[in-house]
This record gives C-alpha cells, structure tokens and sequence, in this order.
C-alpha cells in the first residue's frame, strides 16, 4: 500500500474523499447520505478535500473538508455559531484575532477510517491531514481557519501543539449531539512558532510533512488543487438551514494521547 497526501483534485480524488466522510460519518454518527446533503450540499461548491489516497486502489483512508470563504456569504462554522447555543458576534470575535469573516476558511469536518486509525501508520493519518490542512492554508494565502471542536478533540490538538484556541466569547456549550463543544479559531500567521514552541518533536510531521509511511509531495498541496472539476447544480441555492445533527466541526479519529502520536512519528 503506497499512501499519499493531496488536496483532492479529480472526480475520482473528490469522490474518494467524500466516500470515506459519509462512511465514517453513517458509522460513527448515523449521519445518512440524506442528513449529509442537507448539511453540506449547499456549500459543495466551495468543498476542498485535503486526503490521504491509497494510490494502488484509489480510495481514500482519510479526509478533512475545507469549506472557503466567499464575502457574500459565510461559511458553516461562522453561520452556526452565530445562533444557538452561543450568539457570538462574528465580526467582533474574529477582528480580536486580526481576522474578518469573509476571509477564514472553515475545517468542516475530518474522518479517518477506522481500519486505519491503530497503529504508527494510523497515527500519521491524523498527523498528515493536519499538516495538509496548515500547509494548502498557507500556499492559498488564507489568514485564519474557524471550527467548531468538541472539547475532548480540543484538547487533542492543543496537547500536539496546534494553536486552536476559542474564539473570543465563546465558551463549552452543549451542541449539536455533543456535551460539550467550543468554537475555535486558528491564526495562520502565528501558527509556526506556536506550533515549534510547543512540540517541536512533532513540528517536523505538522510543518513539514515528514512522515515514515506517506508520501508528501508539495505540488499536491498546491493553491491550483481542489478547484472545482464538475459541474455544479445551479439549482440548488445557498440557505441556512439549521443543522440538524453534530456534522459541524472536527471528530476524534482516535482517542490516542498526543504522546503516542509523536513516540510513533519521531525517526
């Protein structure tokens, strides 16, 4: 098996992509593909899909949706937390940060499938997906990144190191499904120092993709990635709709320590 990091870009690399997230979202969450469509449809469009292919059979073993941003309209993350349970002035909480609504992209969602979520190579899916997600970030320009994080998820990727921290107001509310839950924010300027101040053992896998069994090739984390390759309805408006089950925000694909992660990926 000959595993490799990209920012879906194909038919066939989106399609992958979405297979395993309605897989592991239908297993986890019984998410159905008609709950999914509901959530995510109207923002396929503006899907980015960072993944880990299986190149010898052309499946996807892990992904993490990106929703960009559009002026005109914000993305899922920012329209949640807007309403119910937080009412967080958007603008307001973002600017504390240095950032605006019409400029962060949205980490809408992140599955790892289950058979690959034990052991080393397991634990480099994690670890790739998040290097991809910060480094197509950087190379696209993008200032900032929003999320809605289940706490125990937080506090997984703040023991790597990553500097999601909540977002200004926001405070562990129930949401969705979850006990608890806290909207998050990631500022890409100072992202690396945080990140090499905090876990330097882990920054050569975060920042630059030096991982033992996936291959990482920069030009497949390019900006020119991921665009759109197939037509999409234009029949199908942009609405908000209120969520109707947890599908917002990061899931745990594993309950592992941040520790076992960086025993595992040290050479």
């Amino acid at each position: 098996m000959t595993l490799r990091l990209l920012v879906a870009h194909s038919p066939e690399e989106r399609d992958a992509a979405r297979r395993v997230e309605a897989h592991v979202f239908l297993q986890a969450f019984g998410n159905t593909p008609e709950l999914m469509e509901r959530e995510y449809g109207r923002y396929e469009a503006r899907s980015r899909f960072v993944a880990v292919i299986d190149d010898e059979s052309g499946s996807a073993v892990g992904t993490a949706r990106l929703i960009v941003a559009a002026a005109a309209s914000p993305v899922k993350t920012l329209v949640d937390v807007a309403g119910e349970p937080w009412h967080l002035p958007v603008a307001e909480s973002l600017g504390a940060v240095g950032l605006a609504p019409g400029t962060v992209w949205d980490v809408a969602s992140l599955a790892v499938d289950p058979r690959y979520r034990a052991g080393s190579a397991g634990a480099e899916v994690s670890l790739a997906l998040c290097h991809g997600i910060w480094r197509y970030a950087r190379n696209c320009g993008v200032p900032g990144l929003v999320t809605v994080l289940d706490d125990r998820v937080h506090r997984l990727v703040r023991a790597m190191g990553l500097p999601w921290y909540p977002m200004v107001g926001a405070t562990s509310r129930p949401y969705l499904g979850s006990p608890a839950s806290t909207p998050c924010v990631f500022v890409v300027r100072t992202a690396e120092e945080e990140v090499y101040a905090a876990r330097p053992d882990l920054a050569p896998a975060l920042d630059h993709g030096q991982f033992r069994s996936i291959t990482v090739d920069p030009a497949d984390l390019l900006p020119t990635r991921g665009t759109l390759q197939e037509a999409p309805p234009t029949d199908r408006p942009e609405r908000s709709t209120p969520p109707r089950r947890n599908t917002a925000g990061w899931r745990p694909a594993t309950s592992r320590r941040a520790d076992q992660l960086a025993n595992r990926t040290r050479p």
